[in-house]
Parts: structure tokens; C-alpha cells; sequence
């Protein structure tokens, strides 16, 4: 549809007066430039006053929590529609008249779009008062918890904001709320050898791969985590552990190279039995791998959940950048100090916010304003996501396998309509990293050059039921029952008296025996297949032909000395 007719359709009636006048300006496209700069400069203007009063409207107002986050949630969307609008018709006009007006207005637009973030104390306020208002209603069943992840497009950070603040206040550890203390800056250190042993695990979803990283919250560095995450397959019925300690930073280069810094680590975290064998496996990983800092994210976090209820647990990352770490033993540095100066291959910007929803309640239980966000417009569902998969993916091109969504950033996620059908796009889509030195946080920032897939295999994310090894397990027992029925075979002909029978009694214990090593070692070799989720092939192309041979000779030796063929004299 055109965008006159998406925004007829999805104007909110208050504001309609306020809206830019598309059609004016669409009329008047052959205008002459300069006449033309003036008519959008009166556009512009009228309807950034307009956005000024209703920011100073909505931060005194009074109105009750949810409908203040309704009409905060359709104010970001009145400020977005127009925005694009104007982008549009500059474009317009520009390839009609051969002229740079969308260079010219583009960062006037973006300012006008980053209004919206000045709505961030009344979010914070409006917070407070729904904890204070909201009693918890959790009833404590025991229910496995359900990670999903969605991409976010930029423009629609603040819809999605307003929209969970509707249903949830934010997640707080104190009293206190201010958005400087509770959008939290995050980051973290990976670590990987120089085969990517650890990044290949990962990606294939392999039994007990690990993930080990060091984490620290905010600018204050001097005490950090030392984090592993091991995944664990749901046909083993364990669920996946995040596990930790404290350390000193000054003290993780030791730590990392093998040196005993136990005494720091009790201090800050207890003598503590599990805390000394987490220590003790992380540290003889990180020496016996040889694994070494080799990426770093990077971004801000605020999360929204009930008090005192897990059923559901939302957070939102925003501003997520990938840097390629330079472990320098000779320097005693297991991170770079100064990530200003780097070349663009060694830093990258993620251009899309993730929304993470984490539920611990039955599929059929999940809250129905839940099931409509994730199923709407707003975000793009991605199985599975990883940052660290993606930024060691992008960041070391030596790397052949990539994960499955790396080609899907190549197409663009916000779904307007209207886009569909004349092909405007927010982002340039034969680009797929942003260049993180761009000093303005909008969609249309710097772009880095497109990340080659061609020769690369793309790792599709496959999940091994229960009932695959169950299967594996049905197959080795009927090949086990086979080699018993030969066995009892050979067993009862070795109790004939006939010395012929007897030679073939042993010939078929001896058969029945190495059968049954032979479906052990096809159950096992199908079993790693199956965990390592390797595509194939898993028939056996020679075991039955040669076990109906088998089973047809003891049959013929059964009856030759059941009855035994007389001398033809």
C-alpha cells in the first residue's frame, strides 16, 4: 500500500491534526527547490513544536500507569510515522529533481526521532509506581523456563518499551530509580583458541559445550566475574547452568595463564566448595584448551520483571558493539585498554536491539499480550541467537561455518506495509554491520562492508528429541536380540552328539559374538552422531544383507544335522 493509505490507517485520532501533510507535499514535489525547502521547513517545524508540547503534557500529566503508557506507546509511533514520512518524500523529491535535500534534512530527522528517548524518566517514574501497585501472582508451580529472542528494529525501541511497561515495572535492585543507574552497561569478554573449538561447539548445540567469559558491569571494572555456560541436551533431562565467581581484575591474568590466585577468589567469594571446583575446571579449560581473550560485547541492558515473580523476565539490549580483543602476554593484558582507535575490522556495531523473554510457566499459561507482541510487527523472532556466536562469526573471517541468521541480516526487519510494495528500506540491505564510530544512534548510520557468506556453510540450528536416541536404542537392542537367537542357536547345537554340529555350534556363537560388538559399535557411532548433530548418513549399508545371510546359513545348518543327508553309495 502507498504511504498515504498506511497512514490514513494507522493515524491516531487525537494527534490527526498533527500529522504531517503528506499530500501537500506530494502535490508539490515538481515545486521548485527553494519554495520547496520552505514548505518542508513549515512541515518540520509545526510538527516538532507540537512534539515539544506533548513531551511537556505527558511528563505532567497524572493519568493512571496504563494509559500512560499507552499514549507514550502511540506518541513514539506518531513521531516515527512522520519521520519516515519526511525521509520519503525527500527521496522523492530528490530523484525527481536531482537534488540532496534528504542529506540536508537527515540529521534534523533523526534529532526529531530521538525526542522520544526524553520520555526515559517518566518510564522510570511510571515504574515505581507499578511496583508499589502490583502484588505478585505467582504460584510457585514448577515449570522449566523458556528463553526466546527477537531482534528489534531502532525505531521501534521505544514502542516496545512502553508496550512490556504496560504489564511490567522495571526490574530494580534498590529504591532508587534513575535511568543512568538501571540501564545497566554490560560487558564481556569471550573466550576461544586459535582452532574455535569452542565457538564450533557452541554453534552445533553439542552436549556440555561451553561458553567461558569474564563480565562486568557499569565503568567499575575492579572486581569482575569469571562466568561458564554449559549447555546440556533436553534428552539428558538437566537444564542448561549459568555458573560464576568474583576475581579482582588485576588478578585474572594470572588466573587465565594458570597462576594460583585461589586466596583472592575465597576472599571475595567464600571458602566454598563449589565455588573451588568451579575455579579448579574453568582454569584447567582455559590451560589445557589454550583458550585466549578473542572477543568483547558491549551494550546496554534494562530489564523488566515483577517483584518477587520469575514467571516473567524481560530484557531489552540496546547499542550492542563487537570488539576483536589482542591478548598480549608480553604486557600482562588479557584485554585491550583503549577501543577508540581501532580499524573497522576490529570493531562492529549491531544495528538492531534485542528483546529477550524469558517465561517459567506452561506454553497454554504464557500472558496473551506476550503471544501478541512477539507475533506482531515490532519484532523478528530469531531461534537461538548468540552474541557471541555472531561477533566471532563477523569479527574472524578465517571462520567457515557461521550461524544460520548471519544471511538473514541482509534483510530488513521493520514491516511497515507500505514498505513491501515501494521498496523503501530503512537500512541499506546489501550492507550488514554498522560502523560503530558513527556518532549518531539512528538506522541509517555509517555501514560497514557486507559480511561474505559465499563460501561459508551456514549452521542450521537442529533440536535432538528424546525419542531420536530412543530409536538409536531400539535398533542396537533388536540387533542384540538377533545375536542372542544365534547364540542359542549355537549353544543347543553344541549339545547334539554329532561332531558336525558341533563345529557349527561354535562357528555360530562365534558369529552371534561379533554381532553383538558389531551393534554396539553402530549404536555408539550413530549416538555421537546424533549429538553431534551431524546431517548423515546414518544407514547401514552391509550389516543386514550380510545378518540375512547369517540367519539363512544357520537355518541350513539346522536342518542339515536335524537331518543329517545319507552317504550315496
Amino acid at each position: 500500500m502507498k504511504f498515504t493509505k498506511y497512514l490514513k490507517i494507522n493515524m491516531y485520532s487525537p494527534y490527526k491534526y498533527h500529522y504531517l501533510d503528506y499530500k501537500l507535499l506530494s502535490k508539490n514535489i515538481n515545486m521548485d527547490t527553494e519554495k520547496y525547502k520552505e514548505l518542508i521547513n513549515q512541515e518540520i517545524t509545526r510538527i516538532r513544536s507540537f512534539i515539544n508540547t506533548k513531551i511537556q503534557e505527558i511528563k505532567k500529566s497524572k493519568k493512571k500507569v496504563k494509559k500512560l503508557c499507552k499514549e507514550m506507546k502511540e506518541f513514539a509511533e506518531f513521531v516515527r510515522i512522520n519521520v519516515v514520512g519526511f525521509k520519503r518524500i525527500l527521496k522523492r523529491k530528490d530523484k525527481k529533481s536531482n537534488t540532496f535535500l534528504y542529506k540536508m534534512y537527515k540529521k534534523e530527522l533523526n534529532k526529531i526521532l530521538k525526542s522520544v528517548d526524553n520520555l526515559s524518566e517518566i518510564i522510570y517514574k511510571t515504574s515505581k509506581e507499578m511496583t508499589i501497585n502490583t502484588t505478585s501472582t505467582n504460584n510457585n508451580l514448577c515449570f522449566v523456563r523458556k528463553t526466546d529472542k527477537y531482534w528489534v528494529h531502532p525505531n521501534n525501541v521505544n514502542s516496545v518499551k512502553f508496550l512490556v511497561l504496560r504489564h511490567l515495572p522495571l526490574y530494580v535492585f534498590n529504591n532508587i530509580y534513575d535511568h543512568k543507574i538501571h540501564d545497566t552497561n554490560i560487558s564481556s569478554v569471550y573466550f576461544d583458541n586459535t582452532e574455535y573449538s569452542l565457538y564450533h561447539d557452541r554453534l552445533k548445540k553439542l552436549q556440555n559445550s561451553e561458553a567461558i567469559r569474564i563480565r562486568w558491569y557499569g565503568t567499575d571494572d575492579n572486581i569482575v566475574f569469571i562466568e561458564r555456560k554449559r549447555h546440556e541436551d533436553s534428552w539428558t533431562g538437566e537444564l542448561s547452568k549459568k555458573l560464576r565467581f568474583k576475581l579482582y581484575e588485576t588478578k585474572v591474568y594470572d588466573f587465565i595463564t594458570g597462576g594460583n590466585v585461589w586466596e583472592d577468589v575465597k576472599e571475595l567469594n567464600g571458602d566454598n566448595e563449589d565455588i573451588k571446583i568451579l575455579y579448579d575446571e574453568i582454569q584447567n579449560t582455559i590451560v589445557n584448551k589454550k583458550l585466549i581473550p578473542m572477543v568483547r560485547t558491549c551494550y546496554k541492558r534494562v530489564a523488566f520483571q515483577l517483584p518477587n515473580d520469575s514467571t516473567v523476565r524481560i530484557s531489552l539490549d540496546t547499542d550492542l558493539c563487537m570488539i576483536k580483543e589482542n591478548f598480549e602476554p608480553t604486557k600482562r593484558s588479557w584485554r585491550r585498554d583503549n577501543i577508540k582507535y581501532l580499524s573497522k575490522n576490529e570493531l562492529v556495531k549491531f544495528p538492531y536491539a534485542i528483546l529477550e523473554v524469558k517465561t517459567q510457566c506452561a506454553e497454554e499459561d504464557k500472558p496473551e499480550w506476550i503471544i501478541n507482541m512477539t507475533n506482531g510487527c515490532l519484532v523478528e523472532h530469531v531461534h537461538k541467537f548468540s552474541k557471541y556466536l555472531h561477533g566471532m562469526s563477523v569479527l574472524y573471517p578465517k571462520i567457515n561455518e557461521i550461524p544460520y541468521w548471519l544471511p538473514q541480516m541482509t534483510t530488513k526487519i521493520l514491516k511497515d506495509p507500505f514498505e513491501e510494495e515501494t521498496g523503501y528500506k530503512e537500512f541499506d540491505n546489501n550492507q550488514v554491520l554498522i560502523d560503530i564510530e558513527a556518532s549518531e544512534h539512528n538506522t541509517e548510520s555509517t555501514l560497514l562492508n557486507p559480511v561474505d557468506t559465499s563460501n561459508k556453510r551456514i549452521s542450521i540450528p537442529v533440536k535432538v528429541e528424546p525419542k531420536v536416541f530412543f530409536a538409536n536404542e531400539r535398533t542396537f537392542l533388536s540387533w542384540v536380540q538377533f545375536a542372542i537367537f544365534l547364540g542359542g542357536i549355537g549353544t543347543a547345537m553344541l549339545g547334539m552328539e554329532i561332531d558336525k554340529a558341533m563345529v557349527g555350534g561354535v562357528i555360530l556363537i562365534g558369529v552371534s559374538i561379533v554381532f553383538a560388538f558389531y551393534a554396539l559399535y553402530l549404536y555408539l557411532w550413530r549416538a555421537g552422531m546424533i549429538r553431534r548433530r551431524e546431517s548423515g548418513p546414518y544407514d547401514d549399508k552391509y550389516g543386514p544383507p550380510v545378518l540375512v545371510c547369517v540367519f539363512l546359513f544357520a537355518m541350513f545348518l539346522a536342518v542339515i544335522f536335524k537331518f543329517p543327508l545319507k552317504k550315496i553309495i
